[in-house]
């Protein structure tokens, strides 16, 4: 009898312990659809704090999208007019198991005036940048796994704090509006 119910109760922690994974799991699968959700669309730049001045358009301009697992950016620094900065990067992100990974293979700067200027490719990070997604009601913080850059996207827009932006290391923190969404369909709409 005590065999049969040590037996039983291993049992049951097992059933236990795979029922917790599971709902771990879909917890992640639900934070990673609604985080898809969320940052899916494209936003236009509303101001860029570099750490002394904030700079607003047309000084700075800029667009930001995120759609079917595809980054775009581009973005016209201005701020200094006889060093004008245009940037213009396309890559991949995706959202799993509650963390965001995303890189820009392709990122190209043409730097300069009009009458001379230089072009280099390669982007503002090497490789891929990965972030810890959470969530505070509708409010989605992103981490690196450095703390050094912050992501906090809402429906209206997001803010991106960078403590080591560029080549230079320097701050930048860049705040974007939302000007269009695409609803994306999540995985129980699809079936």
């Amino acid at each position: 009898m005590r065999n049969l119910l040590a037996l039983t109760f291993l049992i049951a922690q097992a059933q236990l312990c795979l029922s917790n994974d599971s709902v771990e799991n879909n917890s992640l699968d639900d934070i990673d659809q609604r985080a898809t959700k969320l940052m899916t669309g494209m936003y236009e730049i509303e101001s860029w704090n570099d750490g002394t001045k904030l700079n607003k358009p047309p000084t700075i301009s800029g667009r930001w999208s995120f759609l079917h697992g595809k980054t775009m950016a581009i973005i016209h620094n201005r701020i200094d007019s006889s060093n004008q900065i245009a940037s213009v990067g396309w890559g991949y992100g995706h959202f799993s198991d509650g963390k965001f990974k995303y890189a820009y293979p392709e990122f190209i700067t043409v730097q300069g005036e009009d009458s001379q200027s230089t072009v280099k490719s390669g982007g503002p990070f090497e490789g891929e940048r990965e972030y810890n997604v959470k969530f505070d009601g509708e409010r989605m913080v992103m981490t690196s796994k450095s703390g050094k850059q912050v992501w906090e996207v809402t429906p209206n827009g997001m803010r991106y704090t960078d403590q080591e932006w560029g080549v230079n290391k320097g701050y930048a923190q860049r705040v974007w509006k939302r000007i269009s969404r695409t609803k994306q369909k999540t995985h129980q709409e699809k079936e």
